[in-house]
């Protein structure tokens, strides 16, 4: 931060020393600003507040409080993904959340969802999802699991050994940065959900640019670890300086102006202000993440191409998955132990899904003023290209089984925790692991957010706010999606028809989401209606076509299911509106 300070006039601005253990004075005492490392039995997190003059804004007080279970996380010792005495995985829904903290992205998803909640997220995590906005605490349950996350992929990518010099690194970049965020809010500065989107894929893991102009364009934003893509050398894991928004906050916030009236004050600091059209310069902050609006506006994602990086997220996913399969688990540890690793990655993996969700009926949103950025507006909707490359990546990456391809040795290793203690659960139910449903929640939480009301209302707003022909509209978004999951029925081919479970899973899923629509059981935009009955016209047709050209040649499971699903069809059309 005295990087950030020097620009605006200040030498040596902070001055850290350490606190001598037969020190006189207590951390509580206002007149000291301390960090402080602690012990808890609580999740991980960390919190950087401070005390203000309501007169005058000045900061009086400020302390930093860190919890030691971020390094505990290295291991995923803390809290494992297990259904506690749940039947059926019927707490799939309320642990995923439980791992992945609060992001506002699962809750909107789920709350719109009553389907997806079961059981329903705790009241208290809905309240503190709710005042995130307000206050400038980090409350790091998935920072932990990042940080987990990015310790699994060195592990299992790079061989880096527990105790190693690049283990060291990590740990020591991730603090460091940990620490720059927290007092970052001391000197008064929010979250800026805009700041990772400061270098392109290809430069992440230059440390020539990186170690000179950082990571990221602000150590405010909750940053992803940053982890090479398979092939590629590794650079820097967490940034090393603050970035160009940090130096330009400071300078709003401390640079010396010598005015003889408010109003030159004013000019001054409008001057300053008024380059924030500059390169990664750009600001979010928690409300606008919350909203879900700007598809660059996130936590936990990285460079200023998210769908690229994403993807590449999700390759090594998967490349982690498959070396767990080899190698897990180390001799004398127990199996338990590969089911944790199973479930980091596991929800690794649907951090990154989502992410091109937004970009589907998504617009780039900034906080310039009028005069500010000549031929820009404050919202813009994102280029049609870019939404069909974002749906296209969902289509391969969630809709698609082969993402979802293990082998029966590593899921016969999934064994749960036998051990019951204080902070555990021995679950009794679900000790094998419950596959289908961990796979099917995944791509529930995808297709249910993709198909939510807030965006197709979205879309079709967008219709209006583009050119004819540059909107990407309710019938391709709803086509493309009936195709990609009823793939085989909708476009057949001379091949046999075999649908796995995993893909009849997800099948009865979207079928589940357009009969709710055309029964009035979802609330979605009329339009949206419409074209949920169209294409169940369409496809009930299409089964029909299957069950006759291929009905003899199905296997048991796939002519049960299709004529099912034809019936269930064939009953919705034809159900009656009933009305007071």
């Amino acid at each position: 931060w005295n990087r950030a300070f020097e620009k605006s006039g200040f030498l040596n601005a902070i001055e850290v020393k350490q606190m001598p253990d037969d020190a006189k004075w207590d951390p509580a005492d206002i007149r000291y600003n301390t960090i402080r490392w602690f012990n808890s039995f609580d999740n991980a997190f960390a919190m950087g507040p401070s005390r203000v003059n309501p007169l005058t804004g000045e900061i009086l007080d400020a302390d930093i409080i860190v919890d030691a279970n971020f390094i505990r996380y290295l291991k995923q010792g803390f809290q494992a993904l297990v259904s506690q005495n749940q039947p059926s995985g019927q707490g799939t829904a309320k642990n995923l959340c439980a791992l992945g903290g609060v992001q506002p992205r699962y809750l909107r998803a789920m709350q719109a969802d009553p389907a997806i909640a079961k059981p329903a997220i705790p009241p208290a995590v809905v309240r503190i999802a709710q005042k995130t906005h307000e206050l400038d605490t980090c409350y790091g349950m998935e920072l932990a699991h990042q940080f987990a996350a990015g310790h699994l992929s060195l592990s299992l990518l790079q061989n880096a050994m527990p105790s190693g010099a690049e283990m060291q690194k990590y740990i020591q970049q991730f603090m460091r940065e940990l620490i720059a965020h927290e007092v970052g809010h001391t000197l008064g500065l929010r979250h800026n959900f805009h700041g990772s989107t400061m270098l392109q894929p290809k430069d992440l893991n230059n440390t020539q640019i990186t170690q000179s102009q950082g990571l990221v364009a602000s150590v405010m934003d909750y940053n992803a670890a940053n982890l090479a893509p398979q092939g590629s050398k590794q650079g820097d894991y967490f940034t090393n300086v603050v970035g160009p928004y940090d130096e330009w906050a400071i300078e709003y916030g401390y640079k010396p102006i010598n005015a003889t009236v408010p109003q030159a004050e004013v000019r001054e600091l409008q001057a300053i202000a008024q380059r924030a059209p500059q390169d990664h310069l750009a600001y979010a902050t928690d409300e606008d993440v919350i909203a879900g609006l700007d598809p660059e506006v996130n936590a936990f994602d990285l460079s200023g191409d998210v769908l690229l990086y994403s993807q590449l997220q999700m390759d090594n996913a998967r490349e982690m998955w498959k070396r767990l399969d080899k190698r897990y688990p180390v001799a004398g540890e127990s199996y338990s132990e590969v089911r944790d690793v199973f479930d980091t990655i596991f929800f690794y993996y649907l951090s990154y899904a989502l992410n091109a969700n937004n970009f589907i009926g998504g617009q780039s949103l900034s906080r310039y003023h009028g005069g500010d950025a000549s031929g820009r507006l404050p919202l813009e909707p994102i280029p049609v290209e870019k939404q069909r490359q974002a749906l296209a990546l969902v289509q391969k990456y969630v809709f698609n089984e082969e993402s979802f391809q293990f082998s029966p040795q590593l899921l016969n290793k999934l064994a749960p925790s036998r051990w019951n203690h204080w902070g555990t659960n021995v679950p009794v139910f679900n000790l094998d692991y419950p596959i289908h449903d961990r796979v099917l929640f995944l791509q529930s939480i995808v297709l249910r957010d993709l198909l939510s009301a807030e965006r197709l209302s979205r879309l079709q707003d967008t219709e209006l706010k583009t050119e004819p022909g540059k909107a990407l509209t309710l019938p391709e978004l709803f086509d493309t999606v009936q195709t990609s999951i009823w793939q085989g029925v909708v476009q057949p081919n001379d091949q046999p028809l075999k649908f796995s479970s995993l893909n009849r899973a997800l099948q009865r899923e979207h079928l589940n989401l357009l009969t709710a629509m055309v029964l009035r059981k979802r609330d979605v935009p009329e339009d949206a209606r419409t074209l949920a009955w169209y294409e169940l016209r369409q496809l009930h047709g299409s089964l029909g076509d299957t069950l006759r050209k291929q009905g003899r040649k199905l296997d048991t499971y796939t002519k049960a299911h299709l004529e099912e699903t034809r019936d269930r069809i064939a009953k919705t059309l034809e159900a009656q509106l009933e009305t007071n």
